[in-house]
């Protein structure tokens, strides 16, 4: 202990001696340098490029990172969208009501559906003036089983109207046929009917013994045509006209074409060769023809003479335009009658279409001998190519006309 004590009290004696030997002298300030900055990607004070340079380099990374890292992912075949089925369904409207010229009503029919409506599963009921009439069933109207989509017919029903009503249509398909709509299933009309009277028609053209023409009327309406009725008539051949003249009639015209009446030109006009005849007739008063639709009848008349030796054979050929049918008949006609000398005698007549390829008839018979052939109208067809043989069988000479009318 006593060592440690004079060891303390010689480090006094010490420090006190230097304390008074040597002035302290303040130190010099320290040196101005640039604040140092510490590189670290997770402080918030560095400037904005390095920021951003740092967090792109740090995406980029990643995204490398994941590319070589997973695998990509496995793309699966894209299924083509698939349509959505369509629903196929009929629709039938209806499109018009109107009278025939006979004042029977007809209804225009059309399927603007995507699927064939069937005759047999649709009534027509029709009203008159408020009140039921009668339904008629599509099949016993139409000829083919089904109205084909954007098909349209026209129904010619039985009903005849007189004067003026108000006519309304209604398709019934039963709960068991689906359509589109049944709201255009129906109709109405003001349909106004012909009164009841006499119809004088042109029924058709003749010619006699000596190829003198002569005009066949007939009596179309619901009520007799009295004699002594006045009618203008007008004869034109090839465009001109060449007669005009009144005529009386001296029998009555029963109605309902029950009987036919001959009318002939005061002056004679005979027909040879070839000739289109067009022939106009009007009643004085109105009364006494209630239609003059069908008051015109134009023909062509195609007349050659023959005369063939014993067991012989004569050809000939024509041509027929095409046109329209008029009236109520699907096509027109052709009418060919032979005439020749020697009524006991028969002849035989065939008929070829398109110069001789297609055979159309044969018939044989005693003179005179008559035929009708149909005129089939086709789409590309602009005429009829005719031709017509006469042969004769019997073991003399015989001598005639071929008369040939059509439209």
């Amino acid at each position: 202990m006593l060592k440690g004590a004079i060891i303390l009290l010689a480090f006094s004696l010490f420090y006190s001696g230097c304390k008074t030997s040597m002035p302290i002298q303040p130190s010099p300030p320290l040196p101005q340098t640039e604040p140092f900055t510490f590189v670290d990607e997770y402080r918030y004070d560095f400037p904005e490029e390095k920021i951003e340079r740092i967090e792109t380099e740090k995406v980029e990374k990643e995204e490398k990172i994941q590319l070589t890292s997973l695998p990509p992912e496995p793309k699966l075949p894209e299924e083509p969208l698939k349509p959505m089925k369509r629903l196929e369904l009929p629709d039938l409207t209806l499109n018009q009501l109107f009278l025939h010229h006979k004042r029977r009503v007809v209804a225009t029919l059309t399927n603007v559906g995507t699927h064939p409506f069937p005759t047999a599963s649709g009534n027509l009921n029709l009203f008159v003036d408020g009140r039921f009439e009668k339904s008629y069933n599509l099949q016993e109207f139409s000829k083919q089983p089904f109205i084909l989509p954007q098909e349209t017919v026209n129904v010619m029903t039985p009903l005849t109207l007189y004067g003026r009503h108000e006519v309304e249509a209604r398709i019934d398909t039963g709960k068991e046929l689906d359509e589109v709509t049944k709201e255009n299933n129906q109709l109405k009309r003001i349909l106004e009917g012909l009164p009841i009277g006499p119809d004088i028609v042109i029924k058709d053209l003749n010619l006699t013994e000596d190829m003198e023409l002569s005009i066949i009327l007939s009596n179309a309406g619901e009520a007799h045509l009295r004699k002594g009725v006045t009618f203008r008539c007008r004869i034109f051949v090839n465009d001109r006209k060449i007669s005009d003249f009144d005529h009386f009639t001296s029998d009555v015209l029963r109605a309902h074409s029950a009987n036919h009446y001959t009318l002939e030109p005061p002056y004679r006009i005979t027909i040879k060769g070839i000739f289109r005849v067009k022939v106009s007739i009007s009643p004085k008063l109105h009364s006494d023809d209630i239609r003059l639709e069908n008051n015109i009848l134009e023909r062509r008349f195609i007349i050659f003479p023959f005369q063939i030796g014993a067991q012989g054979k004569e050809e000939f050929s024509f041509s027929v335009p095409i046109s329209p049918p008029k009236g109520e008949e699907p096509f027109e006609r052709v009418r060919v009658e032979v005439r020749w000398e020697g009524t006991g005698d028969p002849l035989k007549l065939s008929f070829m279409e398109r110069g001789g390829t297609k055979e159309l008839q044969t018939v044989s018979g005693k003179s005179p001998l008559k035929v009708e052939l149909p005129m089939v109208m086709e789409e590309t067809q602009r005429e009829n190519l005719w031709q017509v043989s006469v042969t004769n069988p019997i073991e003399k000479r015989v001598e005639g006309h071929i008369i040939i009318q059509h439209p």
